[in-house]
């Protein structure tokens, strides 16, 4: 009975080491990005087939260290924000000042949570999602934003500054900002007037 004792010790003591072993080497997302470039798209009314009226916009941001190479792919290590639909009122065009809520309502001023669309054999991410492409590939991953806001503000007439404070669906934050002198923003909503059909869908770039 006596020499089970220190077994039973040393078993305890290897199960704590190794619950030690994991939580040392549980890996950490950035969670306070700087992006330093990015572009926006305009959409227009692309709901308004379903009684939605508010004009739609995206934006893609992106930290330094993610670049495009000559056939336009990404290349790097960091971090690439993508808010898919960013809803804001029908006379505008651009991001106004304020804050948006993350939130399914489609109201003005609101960024659409994140969420994988399954129809058939069809699986595809709509909404907010930050990617995270890391140095060792089995680590590199899509979360989902599911709460949270995006403050934008402008210093002049040109620079606009997004600040985040959003929370993933793994329960961890994400915040950061990304500031610009000059926010390209694409105009798509002339393929609607084009008559070219599912042109929402069918041009985002996802990377």
């Amino acid at each position: 009975m006596k020499r089970l004792v220190p077994l039973c010790c040393l078993m305890s003591l290897l199960i704590l080491q190794s619950c030690e072993r994991k939580i040392r080497t549980e890996y950490v997302y950035e969670t306070n990005p700087v992006f330093t470039w990015g572009r926006a798209y305009f959409w227009g009314d692309c709901y308004a087939n379903y009684n939605i009226e508010n004009h739609v916009l995206s934006l893609q941001a992106f930290t330094d260290s993610l670049q495009l190479n000559d056939k336009g792919q990404l290349i790097g290590f960091g971090q690439y924000l993508y808010l898919d639909d960013i809803f804001v009122s029908p006379a505008d065009t651009i991001f106004p000042e304020g804050t948006y809520t993350v939130s399914a309502s489609r109201e003005a001023m609101t960024i659409e949570p994140g969420s994988l669309f399954k129809e058939d054999r069809l699986e595809m991410d709509r909404g907010a999602c930050i990617h995270f492409f890391e140095k060792a590939e089995q680590l590199t991953t899509r979360k989902f934003i599911v709460e949270g806001s995006m403050t934008v503000s402008y210093t002049d007439h040109e620079t606009i500054r997004f600040e985040f404070d959003f929370t993933l669906d793994d329960d961890t934050e994400l915040n950061g900002y990304f500031e610009t002198e000059k926010l390209i923003i694409y105009d798509d909503s002339v393929l609607k007037e084009s008559g070219e059909r599912n042109y929402k869908g069918s041009n985002r770039q996802r990377y």
